[in-house]
């Protein structure tokens, strides 16, 4: 399966804040990709869709480290 350049930058924006235990912003992540919302929203929505982000106990969107077919 291909990926655009977006959607991995922003798997490996929460694969690493997960980290230290928290998810990014929306805010965020804008500013650290530097596209516009609706971009922003959009890919993480394609994300969830693909399994690649998944919501944990909390409610909180974090990245799946298990492989999701």
């Amino acid at each position: 399966m291909m990926y655009s350049d977006l959607e991995r930058k922003i798997f490996r924006i929460y694969f690493n804040t997960a980290i230290h235990g928290k998810s990014p912003t929306l805010k965020e992540l804008m500013r650290w990709t530097g596209k516009s919302e609706a971009d922003v929203k959009s890919t993480v929505i394609t994300l969830i869709k693909k399994g690649l982000i998944v919501r944990d106990k909390d409610n909180n969107l974090i990245a799946n480290r298990i492989k999701v077919k």
